[in-house]
Formats: C-alpha cells, sequence, structure tokens
C-alpha cells in the first residue's frame, strides 16, 4: 500500500497573497506595496468539527466545498481590505513623513475600516449572482446546447440507451469546453496572472513540505506548482461523475433535464470529493496517477511558475497555520492581525489603532 500522508494543508491563492489552512485554523498572507507581509489568522469552526454527521463519507464532500467557498471568500475579502489600507496610505504620504510609518499604517487602517466587509452574511449575498450565472454556464447550458446539435428528441434508458450514452458524452466534452475556455478568457487579464502564480506559490510550498518535511523559496521554486488535491482537479471529476450519472436518467424534456441536473449537483460533489480524497491520500498509487493526469494538466491552465517573492508569501502563510513549518531566519518578521467575520483586518488592542489614527 501507498503511503498516506499524515499533514494535509491546502489553501488557495488571494489578491496578492496565499491562504493556507490546516485542521482548527487558517491563514491569509498578503504582499503589500512597499514589500512587507501581512499574515491574518483566524480559527476554525467548521461544520464537520462541531457535527459527527457532517464527516460522513459522500456528506463530508458538501460540507467541505461549502466551507471552502466561505473561508476562500472571506480570506478574498481580507486581502481586497489589505489591498485598501495600502491605497489610503499611499493618499495621506504626509502622515507618513510626520509622524512614522507605524503611525501612517495605523491611520491608513483606520480610513480603510468603513469600507471593510460588513459580515458573512453580506459575503455570501455578494457570492449568489456568481453562483448562479456559474450554475447557468457550466451546468445548464452544456445541457441544452446538446439538444441545438443532435436535436431535441427525448430518450429514456430503456429504449435508446446508446443515444442517452451519446448525448451525456456530448454534455460533458461540451462543459469542459466551457471551462477552459472561461478560464483561458480570464488569464489573459493581468490581475488574474497574478493570483494564478500566487496559486502555483501555494502548490509548490506544499509539494516542497510533503515531500521533504521542510520549506525553503529554493526547495519551493525546484518543485512542481501542480498539486493532485487542487480544485481543478475536482471539477474535472464532476464532469467524469455528471456524465456516468446522467446516463441512469436518460434524456427527458429540457426543463426536467435541468431540475436532474441540479439535484444531481449534491451526490456528484459527494462522490467526486470522495475519489479525489483517495487520490490525495494515495498518490503513489498507479490508479491514483491516471486518475489525477488530467487535473494535472488543466492546471497548466490555472497555475504560472511563481516568483521568489510569492513563494516567500505562501511560505509565511503555511508557517502560521503548520507548526513543524519554520520561516527561514532571512525572512523579516511580518505583522500579524486576526482575521474577523467576513474578512475584517483585526489588530490587537484596538483602543490603540484608534488612538495613533485620531492623533
Amino acid at each position: 500500500m501507498s503511503e498516506e500522508h499524515d499533514h494535509f494543508y491546502g489553501g488557495q491563492a488571494v489578491l496578492e497573497g496565499v491562504m493556507m489552512r490546516s485542521k482548527d485554523a487558517y491563514a491569509t498572507a498578503v504582499r503589500r506595496i512597499d514589500g512587507s507581509v501581512i499574515v491574518g489568522t483566524r480559527a476554525l469552526r467548521t461544520w464537520s468539527q462541531r457535527f459527527a454527521w457532517a464527516r460522513w463519507p459522500l456528506i463530508r464532500g458538501n460540507v467541505a466545498l461549502v466551507d471552502s467557498l466561505t473561508l476562500g471568500l472571506e480570506s478574498l475579502t481580507f486581502s481586497g481590505n489589505v489591498a485598501l489600507e495600502d491605497e489610503a496610505q499611499q493618499r495621506a504620504p504626509d502622515h507618513e513623513e510626520s509622524a512614522g510609518e507605524e503611525q501612517a499604517r495605523a491611520v491608513a487602517a483606520s480610513e480603510a475600516k468603513g469600507k471593510q466587509s460588513l459580515g458573512e452574511g453580506a459575503l455570501w449575498l455578494t457570492m449568489l449572482p456568481a453562483m448562479a450565472l456559474g450554475i447557468g454556464l457550466f451546468v445548464l447550458l452544456p445541457s441544452w446546447a446538446v439538444d441545438w446539435i443532435v436535436g431535441s428528441e427525448q430518450a429514456s434508458l430503456s429504449g435508446q440507451a446508446g443515444d442517452v450514452m451519446l448525448r451525456n458524452l456530448i454534455e460533458g466534452g461540451l462543459r469542459l469546453l466551457v471551462i477552459l475556455g472561461y478560464v483561458s478568457a480570464i488569464s489573459l487579464i493581468g490581475y488574474v496572472r497574478r493570483v494564478f502564480e500566487y496559486h502555483g506559490a501555494e502548490h509548490a510550498t506544499i509539494n516542497t513540505f510533503e515531500t521533504t518535511g521542510e520549506v525553503s523559496v529554493q526547495s519551493a521554486l525546484d518543485h512542481s506548482p501542480l498539486h493532485p488535491r487542487c480544485g481543478t482537479a475536482f471539477l474535472l471529476v464532476v464532469i467524469l461523475v455528471k456524465m456516468v450519472l446522467g446516463i441512469f436518467l436518460g434524456w427527458p424534456v429540457w426543463w426536467l433535464r435541468g431540475l436532474l441536473r441540479l439535484a444531481l449537483l449534491p451526490p456528484v460533489a459527494g462522490i467526486a470529493y470522495e475519489v479525489i480524497r483517495w487520490a490525495g491520500r494515495h498518490r503513489d498509487s498507479v490508479f491514483s496517477t491516471i486518475l489525477a493526469a488530467p487535473g494535472l494538466l488543466m492546471q497548466k491552465l490555472t497555475t504560472r511558475k511563481p516568483a521568489p517573492d510569492q513563494v516567500e508569501t505562501a511560505i509565511y502563510a503555511l508557517a502560521a497555520v503548520a507548526p513543524e513549518v519554520e520561516l527561514p531566519a532571512d525572512f523579516p518578521p511580518p505583522e500579524r492581525v486576526r482575521i474577523g467575520s467576513g474578512g475584517k483586518i483585526i489588530r490587537d488592542p484596538e483602543p490603540e489603532v484608534e488612538a495613533a489614527a485620531s492623533g
């Protein structure tokens, strides 16, 4: 049996930074305009930690998906709030000259505070339109497009099994083309390319830790920016599982087919998660290698070779949640803050920040 990994650290790229998570906490490290790094941390209280049923097979995949979306959005908002602080500090250079860098940053934090997120509820409201667009573009559109290509005749499983299989195969291929086209299009945007580079830094850092048990900038740069547990691989497994399950549902009228596709999302996500989880625990097995290959190939679109400073940022994030990882001696200490609800930046103690800002 191939070796299973005891440490399942993971994360995602954010604006000019990286989020890393462990079983009980997550940290987001962001590179400021002046080159310094700010690291925000927050303890995790996920459903899987609080409820036994949330850890059941097939169910835990959907729970993990919701948790990942919540943490990802919160981390993105935190990195956006850091950018707001940098912007505010750039608009007030006189503060820095007269009061020093620390007080100028406190003033900038005070000015940016009112623009920060209002909370988790507001974050999810901002996500709803994006989720609706994603479902329409990646779930419903490919299914409806099959009728435009091969005709809209309904097919039952018992009478036309070959036709049902063909239509599901075409649907899966169209869904993959839509995803590839979407990712290729957004990769042309400058800041998205930067996010993809930080995505590569996240993967390379985790790869070097899981391979060597240690982390350094050069070691991470020598490792691959691709990782089998990436959400990109999850998308491909979802497409494959949907194709297989769709064969058992026939090819009914378009509106019923759309409802069935939506109803399939939870079981598909549950099965895909179990597949990815198994592959992550048995990375050296032949079956896992074959299974991971398409996902690793697709990650070539969503990752880029990172720069050394981007790897440094990823190491800051990993060291904040992994007690086994120590920051290299030549790393300057980062500013450490807490991440509040909705991605807010919390500095302790708050009164000192407010006093510095008012002074």
